[in-house]
This record gives C-alpha cells, structure tokens and sequence, in this order.
C-alpha cells in the first residue's frame, strides 16, 4: 500500500487510507468476530451424533437419492442454526446448496 494514497473500502466502497477496509465496517467485522468467538456451535454431543448420522446414512433427505461416489455423507441440521436440532443425513453438494434455509422453503 502505498502511504497518504486512498483506496476505496472492499466492503462499502468509501475512500480510506486504512487499508482495505474503511474504519467502520473494519470495527463490525471485529463485532461479528468476536461474537462468534463467544458462541461455541458445536457442544454437547453433537460430533457423535453426526457421527451416528453419517454411518447410518443411506438416503438423503433433501433429494431422496442414495449414496454417489465423491459426495461424501453431512450431519444436516432440520433447522439451520438451531444447534439443539435433529440431524438428519445429507449430501454434502445438498447441503451446500440448501444454505441456511428452513426445510419449508425448500
């Protein structure tokens, strides 16, 4: 970077000699960061019922297919972000494709 010339921001586009980032979207970047950091997602016993899942998966619930050759089996949570919510088993190309969304907006 080159001192005392402006970039625009790569979030909101607002000239900046920061860096990057303008001041204010830098500071809620850090906000969202240090929340997660605060939230622990996976506790409890989740890694073994994703486990449990995964080994006993034989459909998936989100296209209703069996098993395909280089898409591996996911613990998918029925309701996104719900860390308490049931798993059920799904293709990982599914479930990348599903996102966060609820299973009724589907």
């Amino acid at each position: 970077m080159i001192p005392g010339v402006k970039r625009a921001c790569l979030k909101c586009g607002v000239l900046t000699l920061h860096g990057s980032w303008c001041a204010e979207c830098l500071a809620k970047a850090e906000r969202i960061r240090s929340r997660k950091r605060g939230t622990r997602h996976y506790t409890g016993d989740y890694r073994k019922r994703a486990a449990a899942v995964r080994a006993n998966a034989v459909e998936c619930w989100i296209c209703h297919e069996g098993a395909r050759p280089g898409d591996p089996w996911t613990a998918d949570h029925l309701f996104p972000g719900d860390p308490a919510s049931a798993l059920l088993a799904a293709h990982r190309s599914c479930n990348s494709a599903r996102g966060d969304r609820p299973a009724d907006q589907m």
